[in-house]
């Protein structure tokens, strides 16, 4: 029987959704996608199994909501919109401080959720729309990162013979499946040596030279 799913249109629904987003992200991460039950998600969430339903259809919809809520929190634009360089009295960022930050905050993210991307694949076998929410993420994340290679290339910075959309698909793979390989795989819990290689390697690939001591060290919380 199909479910209506009522919008959380108040601030006690939205809450409730928060609650039952939370709690998928740990059950999920516990048991795993195939092991993982919507009563357990309830339990875990202290509601009645049937306030699931009033927020969530199936198993791979709440899985699809709780990566889709992660992806957004992972991402940071490499380049930020041109009004913002030209604040009054602010000095830009470079572009190896801008992308130092956008690695370091999205893998940052990955290690801490590594047990959730590591159930992708999985999910995905039976819920195809986990696929396409990759699929779109990735475009999307690329559309940004070859938007700020398109403006380094006009001011001069980046190599003007590169495709920028082919350079940030590139770029944008090699970030992700690095993340997956050293998190998922290895389980490292690092990430300021790892943000700096990718930032270098990045920037390299564009052309854009990158000195022997490229900005400033920022504290990094995941050492």
């Amino acid at each position: 029987m199909d479910r209506a799913v009522l919008p959380a249109t108040t601030r006690r629904g939205r809450d409730t959704r928060a609650g039952l987003l939370e709690a998928a992200r740990q059950v999920f991460e516990r048991d795993g996608y195939d092991a993982a039950r919507i009563a357990d998600i309830a339990v875990e969430a202290g509601v009645a199994h049937g306030t699931f339903y009033a927020h969530f259809r199936s198993k791979p919809e709440v899985f699809l909501a709780v990566m889709t809520d992660l992806w957004s929190r992972l991402l940071l634009p490499v380049a930020p919109p041109e009004a913002d360089d030209r604040s009054a009295g602010a000095r830009p960022a470079s572009p190896y401080d801008r992308v130092l930050d956008s690695n370091r905050h999205f893998l940052a993210g990955y290690r801490t959720h590594a047990g959730l991307f590591a159930l992708v694949d999985e999910a995905a076998r039976t819920a195809p729309e986990i696929d396409e929410l990759r699929r779109r993420v990735h475009e999307d994340n690329t559309r940004r990162v070859a938007r700020a290679i398109r403006r380094w290339q006009r001011v001069g910075i980046a190599a003007p013979d590169l495709r920028a959309a082919d350079a940030a698909t590139a770029l944008v793979g090699m970030v992700g499946r690095a993340a997956y390989h050293w998190y998922v795989v290895e389980h490292r819990r690092t990430t300021r040596p790892e943000a700096r290689t990718l930032t270098t390697l990045w920037l390299r690939a564009l052309g854009i030279a990158v000195g022997s001591t490229p900005g400033p060290a920022v504290p990094d919380r995941g050492e």
